[in-house]
């Protein structure tokens, strides 16, 4: 994401960073990623999705969760 540089740099520049990482942090220990369409080929040397890279999502169930009925 740009925030733009020099003397007038975004306040909350760090503050969207940080909240970014969180967020991915979460995203990679909470949910199981796979392709939608595994069979898809990737082309060397250049990688390109014509029509995006679709995944699949699914939440992992931690025993927390399981134990206490949480759904957060």
């Amino acid at each position: 994401m740009p925030y733009g540089g020099g003397p007038r740099l975004c306040a909350g520049s760090e503050l969207a960073k940080l909240e970014m990482a969180i967020f991915l942090h979460h995203l990679v220990l909470n949910f199981r990623w796979e392709l939608a369409e595994p069979d898809q080929a990737f082309v060397y040397p250049f990688v390109d999705f014509p029509k995006g890279l679709p995944i699949r999502v699914q939440r992992i169930a931690d025993e927390h969760s399981v134990l206490t009925g949480s759904t957060v």
